[in-house]
């Protein structure tokens, strides 16, 4: 599949998102993926934060579902506080 023109935009940073994100990269999409979300934080796991986070039992990096850098290594554009 050639797809290397094709772009992918994915509406809303949350976990699911981020899993989408990941998905079309491990499944061999080469296009553009654009992940937009109007939080300013990179994509987190919201169950964790009330669960884990918030309780003292995790820090905040558990909390994120892809360190900052794999964004970066798997060419996804991050639009962070955008709508």
């Amino acid at each position: 599949m050639v797809d290397a023109h094709e772009t992918h935009v994915i509406v809303g940073a949350g976990l699911a998102g981020a899993k989408a994100a990941e998905t079309l990269r491990a499944e061999g999409f080469t296009g553009r993926v654009i992940l937009v979300g109007d939080e300013r934080e990179q994509p987190y796991e919201r169950p964790g934060l009330s669960k884990t986070f918030l309780a003292g039992s995790s820090p905040r990096g558990e909390l994120f579902v892809h360190d900052s850098s794999w964004y970066a290594a798997h060419e996804v554009e991050l639009r962070l506080g955008s709508r």
